[in-house]
């Protein structure tokens, strides 16, 4: 017999409650942006959004934040493993860079300069290492089609890191599957051109935000849902600077 009382607990008001107050929570500790432009930001498709993660508070549901939070623990999940397989990372003073009079900088999830012999493997030390958690779907992307197709904005982030922190030798970037825990590590090849490239786009970035000129977006419909999912959603389709 099918039972047509079945519960849904997340419809309960113990559940409702307890989520409202994280939501509450969340928003009442919402970090004030920092006063630069980071390098993660760059690659972004849409150059407002950019513009708004610089200077604004994201204003982004509870639920958003813990899968920033859960980024950061497989980060040092990831780290942890590859220190315990015999890998060297640098000191974490000499991550960072700074450029364009302190408008624009980074800060390297690691740099390893030893490691253990890998069969088949030639490892050119010291080399940038990134890392990123991401769901299954995005997995498999990212193994099938490379970072530069399915996470251009990653790509950039690496590009700049290459140039900026002089590590020409090509990147470990590793992705964990947050849904299986499945690693997949592969070399991204530092590309000058588009390092200048993505330079540039940073300077012209910050010039025009300086200047006080808020610059289009990458999308015309506040529906699209890579609007819907932006932390700027109602301060950018609320204000009154015209269509994009």
């Amino acid at each position: 017999m099918i039972n047509l009382n079945r519960a849904n607990l997340s419809i309960a008001p113990v559940n409702v409650a307890f989520n409202d107050a994280s939501e509450r929570a969340a928003a009442a500790t919402v970090k004030l942006p920092r006063p630069f432009l980071g390098a993660s930001m760059v690659g972004s498709e849409c150059l407002r959004k950019i513009q708004y993660d610089w200077w604004c508070k994201p204003m982004l549901a509870a639920r958003t934040r813990e899968i920033f939070a859960r980024g950061d623990y497989f980060e040092t999940r990831m780290r942890e493993q590859l220190v315990a397989a015999g890998f060297k990372f640098a000191p974490f003073e000499v991550l960072g860079f700074t450029a364009v009079n302190g408008d624009l900088r980074g800060h390297a999830d690691g740099i390893i300069i030893a490691g253990p012999d890998l069969p088949g493997v030639y490892l050119n030390f010291p080399f940038l290492w990134e890392h990123k958690a991401i769901n299954a779907k995005n997995w498999r992307a990212i193994e099938r089609e490379g970072l530069e197709q399915t996470f251009p904005q990653c790509a950039a982030q690496v590009a700049l890191y290459q140039a900026y922190l002089e590590l020409p030798n090509p990147a470990l970037f590793s992705c964990t599957n947050a849904d299986t825990c499945e690693q997949l590590h592969f070399f991204v090849p530092f590309n000058a051109e588009r390092a200048q490239l993505w330079s540039d786009r940073a300077v012209a970035i910050i010039e025009a935000t300086r200047a006080g000129e808020l610059l289009r977006r990458a999308y015309d419909d506040p529906s699209d849902w890579r609007c819907k999912m932006c932390g700027h959603h109602d301060r950018c389709w609320g204000d009154r600077h015209g269509k994009a």
